[in-house]
């Protein structure tokens, strides 16, 4: 805090007071941080639960906007640092107003220390893989000609939950024959067919970490274009696995990939970036980007998805999550990537 000129620190985001406390009340709760003490600032509805998961932090009652009780913690203090990339202005507008001290912008302070994994951390998220793992072989055995997008969807949510995730990581994508054309498609009320492709990009929560897999596979039979663009795809994405390693730079692995796609013009349907960091969020950094400097650390942890795109016609996707290390990755995500078919 002395080298940020600050005597205090306010967090305010959902993950990160989880990350530092263990409170899973989310936005109801605010910390307040200085040197010598940790407050959370919450309502009578989470006392009891601010005492089960965070007993060493002192307990300060919330009432209102939590204005006077902010006001009195800040006494004595003259820079208070906040979230700047999370407080909207009018809060803060409402905190110069109400908070004499100075306030002093910090943006993702807390997220630069969440960006490398602990192994109690990396291992919520190899739980999380699993279960998703074992969501998509359920899912796979359930599959027929006939079932539509939205109850697929709906089924997936459900397992993820029935084997031990508290809620999806994301709205969850399940998209058929054009619609798979759509990196983020919604699921329908369309139907599978026989030669359809379909794309399933699921993910849990476990324990408040987030699990992140895709898969496509093909319906009934595959058509000999899918079959050629898939192996291309698949190929890529091993490109992409093998260039995850410590001292790597986000965007040389992106880069690889897409000089691979570009051999038969098909990086010009790859329209988003490689990766992405998954932790607390789904998407965090570090991104493996083209515009990414970043270099990979050992225990960050990071997918690598590429897709292909073709307006009218479809898509496949196929997305590992792993842990960087420093003479490769940990590829957490073990479903079968073979192309299979329905």
């Amino acid at each position: 805090m002395n080298k940020k000129r600050i005597d205090a620190f306010l967090v305010t985001k959902a993950e990160n007071i989880f990350y530092l406390s263990g409170f899973t009340g989310g936005t109801d709760a605010q910390l307040f941080i200085t040197l010598e003490k940790q407050y959370i600032l919450t309502d009578a509805r989470y006392y009891e639960q601010v005492a089960l998961e965070c007993p060493d932090w002192q307990l300060v009652e919330k009432k209102g906007a939590g204005w006077d009780a902010l006001k009195d913690l800040c006494t004595g203090i003259h820079g208070l640092g906040f979230e700047a990339h999370v407080l909207t202005v009018d809060r803060f507008q409402h905190m110069q107003k109400e908070i004499p001290v100075q306030l002093i912008p910090h943006s993702h302070l807390i997220e630069s220390l969440r960006i490398i994994k602990d192994e109690e951390e990396l291992n919520r998220l190899r739980q999380a893989a699993a279960i998703g793992d074992r969501v998509f072989l359920q899912i796979l055995s359930e599959l027929k000609i006939g079932m539509s997008e939205r109850h697929i969807a709906n089924r997936i949510s459900f397992l993820l939950r029935e084997y031990g995730c508290s809620k999806e990581s994301f709205d969850i994508i399940a998209v058929s024959g054009p619609n798979a054309a759509l990196p983020h498609g919604q699921p329908s009320d369309r139907t599978l067919q026989s030669g359809d492709m379909l794309t399933l990009d699921m993910g849990g929560i476990y324990k408040g970490y987030a699990g992140d897999m895709t898969r496509t596979v093909s319906i009934d039979q595959a058509s000999q274009r899918f079959r050629d663009l898939y192996m291309r795809l698949l190929e890529a994405q091993q490109i992409g696995l093998r260039s995850v390693c410590a001292g790597v730079c986000g965007q040389d692995v992106d880069a690889a990939v897409r000089k691979h796609l570009s051999q038969w013009n098909l990086d010009v349907y790859f329209v988003h970036s490689l990766g992405h960091g998954v932790g607390l969020e789904v998407h965090e950094e570090p991104r493996l980007s083209p515009y990414s400097e970043l270099l990979l650390q050992p225990d960050m942890v990071v997918t690598v998805e590429p897709g292909i795109y073709i307006p009218a016609w479809g898509g496949i996707r196929i997305e590992d999550t792993v842990i960087v290390k420093s003479d490769g990755c940990e590829i957490m995500t073990c479903s079968d990537k073979s192309l299979l078919t329905i």
